[in-house]
């Protein structure tokens, strides 16, 4: 039910208030207060006039002065409720309801940014889209129907039963005799449809997943031939969320006909018992009238508040999924971290242990150097978690136990920003983004010139940018469909010799490519490590024959190490492995 959100709707007004300020949400409450009581004058306006022309029948002396007086006092009331209205609604409620929905949209999205790479991988990423693009949306409407529309029918009506208890507590009591009634009937119909309004939404939820996963795995989908399955699948929930609406739309339907038999049923007790007290010249017609008006100021801003509940109850389901899944990110840095501006480069696992669960250790008492300059390498077969050690050295994992030490440094106490500013990755996948090549060039240093980014691309073997269409600000596509492998590998590299980073990380960065292609990257390699702590995995021979040191890892261990022809001699695990004749390992 509504009152089990207790908490998230505490977390919504928390967010509302830090967003207004605490003294400008108070005079915002001050003049909603001010607006909607002020709205509910109209009535007695009216009712004056009438008992002004009530009064020709009994005394037949008719004021037009008073009349005109009055009519003109209408006129006023209604363009100063018009006006107040427009103030608060815009200058209030939407404008403080957008800002939220802004200030919300960038927490948030500030989070989802900066969690750390377990967490993502933790994560389904179309269902942080989700999260974020429609639930934040959930919020936003959730604080204008609160702000606009609940709490201005909740002072109407506080409002309108205090004047009349005034004007006749008795006529005011007959008045809402109804309202229990409408109260318990609208709790009955709200628990019953609820929870079949809930299921509903839940398999709505299950199409987007399916086309989701569809989307993901687009090629996978064509390969296979999944279509028809998967239309098979959203067909069949979509028939039964047909017939589920069905059932639950009959059942608003007929909350809102309940309503409408509560709104005849006070008319008429009101027009019968104010029959009877004006026989009794206990009441006179114009109070008739302001207690006839007054009926669709109580009961219909409550059979909305009602109608209300079911669409608050969807936006707090919503939103507390929202702080569940993103406000407890787990995020990649840490202010209170050490930055690193001048180092030597000096690397070094001192037992290193790394497990991704409690259960199993992927890898297991790692102890290597390697010296400002060097170049090593990490080979072995598939599975051996060479990449994992090149991922604990970016801090995407901390390690379980052991050190990684930069000049005697532990990495764990540096910022993780500073840490990745100084390495550089080249992997068999690089990622560009979807936007010109001149833009992805300069996310490694924004303030590059021109002469930069050609010396840049020139020292990557990546000129061929010059003949694209566009030349440099060619948008790559999305997925980079516009690129071929070798050319994205290249405007990589590219991207690398404007960073200029201290330490390069080899990933499989040429397994990918034929021979050919292979050796015009790797003369790009070879000026790109020129002088640069470097860390290759390969399965290449021609990527490693000339590295300083080789490291043989087998399930998690390094069991072998030595420079290419010492290994060779010693004719173990890397002698086994290497395949001269082929140029490759395994």
């Amino acid at each position: 039910m509504f009152w089990n959100k207790s908490s998230t709707f505490k977390k919504v007004l928390s967010s509302f208030i830090g967003t207004t300020g605490k003294w400008p949400f108070i005079f915002m409450v001050i003049f909603w207060v001010f607006v909607f009581s002020f709205s509910t004058l109209e009535p007695i306006i009216i009712s004056k006039i009438i008992a002004e022309i009530e009064a020709l029948y009994i005394t037949w002396e008719v004021v037009l002065e008073n009349i005109t007086f009055l009519i003109w006092v209408w006129i006023a009331y209604i363009i100063l409720k018009v006006w107040f209205t427009y103030i608060y609604d815009f200058y209030f409620s939407m404008k403080y309801s957008v800002l939220n929905f802004h200030e919300v949209n960038s927490h948030f999205s500030k989070k989802i940014i900066r969690m750390s790479l377990p967490e993502y991988l933790s994560k389904k990423t179309g269902a942080i889209y989700k999260i974020l693009s429609k639930w934040t949306d959930e919020q936003f409407w959730f604080t204008r129907d609160l702000f606009a529309e609940i709490l201005a029918n909740v002072t109407i009506i506080l409002v309108t039963v205090g004047i009349i208890f005034y004007i006749n507590p008795v006529m005011a009591f007959i008045t809402l005799i109804p309202i229990p009634l409408m109260v318990l009937v609208g709790i009955f119909i709200y628990k019953k449809l609820w929870p079949g309004q809930r299921k509903l939404d839940s398999l709505y939820d299950k199409i987007y997943e399916n086309i989701g996963n569809t989307m993901s795995n687009f090629s996978l989908t064509k390969i296979l031939n999944l279509e028809k399955k998967f239309e098979k699948k959203i067909n069949h929930i979509l028939s039964t969320n047909y017939k589920t609406q069905k059932w639950l739309n009959a059942g608003w339907s007929l909350s809102h006909v309940y309503v409408q038999g509560i709104v005849m049923m006070a008319r008429l007790l009101v027009i019968w018992s104010g029959a009877f007290f004006i026989a009794e010249w206990k009441l006179t017609f114009a109070e008739l009238f302001l207690f006839f008006s007054y009926v669709t100021f109580i009961y219909y801003p409550l059979s909305f508040i009602f109608t209300k509940l079911r669409q608050f109850q969807k936006n707090l389901t919503s939103i507390e999924r929202m702080y569940t899944e993103l406000e407890n990110l787990e995020q990649d840095d840490d202010d209170s971290w050490k930055i690193i501006k001048s180092v030597k480069w000096d690397i070094k696992f001192l037992d290193v242990n790394f497990g991704y669960n409690d259960t199993k250790n992927v890898i297991s008492k790692i102890n290597l150097e390697v010296k400002p300059g060097d170049r090593i390498a990490l080979v072995w077969d598939t599975g051996a978690w060479k990449s994992t050690v090149v991922n604990l050295i970016l801090r995407f994992w901390d390690v379980t136990s052991g050190q990684i030490l930069l000049d005697d440094i532990d990495i764990s106490t540096i910022k993780k920003s500073s840490l990745r500013s100084h390495i550089g990755v080249v992997s068999q996948d690089n990622s560009l983004f979807n936007l010109s090549i001149e833009e992805n060039l300069k996310f490694a240093k924004p303030w590059a010139k021109k002469e930069d980014i050609e010396m840049a691309l020139k020292n990557a073997e990546a000129n061929f940018v010059y003949n694209l269409p566009n030349g440099i600000k060619t948008i790559i596509g999305e997925r980079w469909l516009k690129l071929s492998g070798w050319e994205k590998q290249r405007v990589s590299i590219a991207r690398l010799f404007l960073k200029n980073p201290e330490i390069i990380i080899l990933d499989e960065a040429t397994s990918a490519l034929d021979n050919k292609t292979e050796k015009l990257i790797q003369k790009s390699l070879d000026r790109l490590m020129k002088w640069k702590t470097t860390i290759i995995i390969a399965h290449r021979l021609s990527t490693i024959q000339n590295v300083d040191k080789i490291f043989v890892l087998e399930n998690g261990k390094i069991v072998e190490s030595w420079n290419y022809e010492e290994l060779m001699k010693k004719k173990k695990k890397f002698y086994n492995l290497a395949n001269p004749d082929h140029l490759i390992l395994g």
